[in-house]
């Protein structure tokens, strides 16, 4: 049968470090299964997408199995802090739609979450008690899906929109070699 265990699980260098690197949000679009192409585990090509870059604090990912009428659903969880209350931030439009997330762990691995149903947000705002208490947003991600969240090769799909990308009125955007984009004063 193609479900049956068919390989060992070796024994781990300690050089393993837990916790994400770098998280990216964008909003969810349907697209058919045709266009996102799977091989086992591994999304291998995804619509070209503008993602953006959110950094958080606190971040943490954890999925685990539910069994539905016989099928396995997988519950994905996302949830990080974002320092700093403040109408600048875009935090409210959130709970407005379904996203997708993807994050990379600190040994590497890319995941995308919310691939085919989409994520849920929820939203706490707080300012604290104390002074060493958070003043920002606590936000979870939640979602369900038929597969865990799957692995990505890389980012070559992913159009990355960060805080200092300029683009100008011709559609092209000035960046050096080093990836840092040119600042204008």
């Amino acid at each position: 049968m193609g479900c049956n265990i068919a390989e060992n699980i070796a024994r781990e260098c300690k050089s393993l470090q837990g916790g994400i690197d770098k998280l990216y949000l964008f909003p969810y679009v349907k697209y058919s299964r045709s266009q996102i192409t799977i091989n086992d585990q591994i999304v291998t090509s995804f619509p070209s997408t503008t993602v953006y870059d959110w950094y958080g604090i606190n971040i943490n990912f954890n999925e685990n199995t539910e069994v539905l009428g016989g099928d396995i659903a997988w519950n994905q969880n996302l949830t990080f802090d974002i320092i700093k209350t403040g109408s600048d931030k875009e935090i409210y439009k959130l709970p407005k739609q379904y996203y997708r997330a993807i994050f990379i762990d600190r040994i590497g691995n890319i995941r995308i979450l919310g691939l085919f149903n989409g994520l849920d947000a929820q939203i706490t705002e707080e300012t604290g008690g104390d002074k060493s208490s958070l003043n920002g947003y606590k936000i979870t991600f939640t979602g369900k899906e038929v597969q865990q969240a799957l692995y990505l090769k890389d980012l070559n799909d992913f159009d990355i929109h960060t805080e200092n990308d300029y683009l100008f009125q011709d559609g092209a955007s000035f960046e050096f070699e080093d990836g840092t984009n040119y600042i204008f004063n």
